[in-house]
This record gives C-alpha cells, sequence and structure tokens, in this order.
C-alpha cells in the first residue's frame, strides 16, 4: 500500500505542468486580490491604520484553502486514470485489497495537498511581507500546520466522493476546471463571508476547507484584531471576514474548530465507505 502511496506522489511532482494547474483557483484568487479586490477592501475599512496587511493575511487563508482543495483533486486524477486503464483492476490481483488500495489513494492526495499548502503559504508569506511588510509569528506558522493537516484530509476525502462517480479522464479534466474555479467561492475567498447571504453561508459552512480558512484567518489575524482594533470594529471585521464562523448563534473558537473539522472527516470517511461498496457492488453486476 505504502508503495502506492509513494508511487502517486511522484507521478504527481513529476507532471510540472499539473501541479501547476493544479493551483489554478490559488492563482485565480491572488490576482483578483491583487488586481482588484485588495484597494477596494481597504478602502471599507478606513478606520485601521494597517488593513492592507490585516486584508493580505486574510488573502493568504484563504488562497491556502484554496490550494488544499485544488490540488488534492488533482491528485485523485490518477486514481481515474488507474480505472480508466484498467490498472486499478490488475493491482487486486496481488495482495492489495480494494479498501487499502482506496487508502492509499487518499493518503497521497492528502499529503500532496499538505504539502502544496505548506509551498503556497511559504510563497504568499514571502511576497506580502516583501510588499506590504506582514508578520506571522513562528508559533502561528507552526500551529497553521495543524489545520492545513486537517484541512487536506477533508478537502481530499470530499474531494474523494466526487472522483468516486468520475470514470472518465475527459470529464475529470472538465471538472478540474470548475473545482478549481468554485474553489474560491466554497471557502469565502473570492468574496467575504460578511457578503454572502445566509443560504451561500450555510453552504460555505458545509465544506471542511472553509473552517481551515476560518481557523488560519484567526490565526494569522490575532495579533492585529486582539491588540490594535476597538472591540466594536474587531467583531464586524470578524464577521465580515469570516474569522470565526457562527452555527446556531455560537461562535466557534479555534479549538471548536478543529473539532467540527474532525467530525467532519470522520462523517465523510463513512459516506466513503458506503459509496465504495456501492459503487463495487455495480461493477460486479456490470462484469457479471
Amino acid at each position: 500500500m505504502f508503495a502506492l502511496v509513494q508511487r502517486n506522489i511522484k507521478i504527481y511532482f513529476s507532471n510540472i505542468p499539473g501541479v501547476i494547474m493544479s493551483c489554478f483557483g490559488a492563482l485565480i484568487s491572488f490576482f483578483i486580490y491583487v488586481g482588484f479586490l485588495q484597494k477596494n477592501l481597504e478602502s471599507s475599512w478606513p478606520q485601521i491604520a494597517n488593513a492592507k496587511q490585516m486584508l493580505d493575511l486574510w488573502m493568504i487563508a484563504g488562497i491556502v484553502a484554496i490550494a488544499g482543495i485544488t490540488t488534492s483533486f488533482q491528485a485523485l486524477g490518477q486514481l481515474v486514470k488507474d480505472r480508466e486503464t484498467r490498472t486499478a483492476d490488475d493491482m487486486r490481483l496481488t495482495d492489495l485489497s480494494l479498501s487499502k488500495q482506496n487508502l492509499a489513494y487518499v493518503l497521497s492526495s492528502s499529503i500532496v495537498s499538505f504539502l502544496m499548502q505548506i509551498i503556497t503559504f511559504v510563497v504568499m508569506n514571502i511576497y506580502f511581507t516583501a510588499v506590504d511588510k506582514i508578520n506571522i509569528s513562528l508559533e502561528n506558522s507552526l500551529l497553521a500546520l495543524i489545520f492545513m493537516a486537517l484541512g487536506a484530509i477533508g478537502a481530499t476525502l470530499l474531494n474523494e466522493i466526487i472522483v468516486l462517480f468520475i470514470h472518465s479522464s475527459t470529464t475529470f479534466s472538465r471538472l478540474s476546471a470548475v473545482i478549481g474555479a468554485i474553489a474560491g467561492f466554497a471557502v469565502a475567498t473570492y468574496l467575504p463571508y460578511g457578503t454572502l447571504s445566509s443560504t451561500a453561508q450555510t453552504l460555505v459552512k458545509l465544506v471542511p476547507s472553509s473552517y481551515e480558512a476560518s481557523a488560519l484567518r484567526s490565526l494569522f489575524l490575532s495579533k492585529i484584531s486582539e491588540g490594535e482594533m476597538p472591540a466594536s470594529v474587531r467583531s464586524t471585521m470578524v464577521n465580515y471576514l469570516g474569522v470565526h464562523f457562527k452555527i446556531n448563534g455560537y461562535q466557534l473558537t479555534r479549538l471548536d474548530t478543529a473539532y467540527v473539522m474532525v467530525g467532519m472527516i470522520l462523517l465523510l470517511s463513512i459516506v466513503i465507505v458506503i459509496s465504495s461498496v456501492e459503487v463495487g457492488k455495480r461493477k460486479v453486476q456490470i462484469e457479471g
């Protein structure tokens, strides 16, 4: 199983154009922010002296979460290719069971997603530090790795459910472009969380990576929001930028957010097991 994990990771990183395209959603967010959003949003916070730095940190959190979604989906494309070429069937002739095979794809895609989030974070941090003098402490950066890991697993499991029903590389490529485009909306990055309708906010909260983005925003903005901002302004900022989500009127803390992400991971795992069994039964009936 671990040989399959290693093989999938090597295949992903050996395809440089594919790696770049898997970051398409994150790149869209970056260019939209730098080209259009930054100045417009900055003008909405005239009462905050370091509004530009605050918005940069908010955007970094969103871009990292988007990268987690799109790169894990791209990595799962290997599963589609292996099924299409019958390589997956050949693997089952060995001692690798279907459950272990699926686990290997999930593990490899989660690892890819986690590594690509780290790379994205480092690149964005270097850029905005050089341009706007942002500052993210080492402690918060290390804490962010925990949420990146949870986000990578959650995004991979959600993408796995989608990929289970894709049997063509052509269909996968088309859907990959769609995922890259909508990922920014899914984590409330193209548009701030506070500008969304209540229905849209509810849909955002159904995506595991949106909680990752929320937790990262909380970490990155903690120094600014706690030390350099009036309480009333801070409350507005928290709601508008989606720093902390509310569920039934209760505002989640970072620890609550971690618990929610773990719960969603467990729920998605159960859904995948059930879906895999159903897909396996259908395949047996068709081949029989």
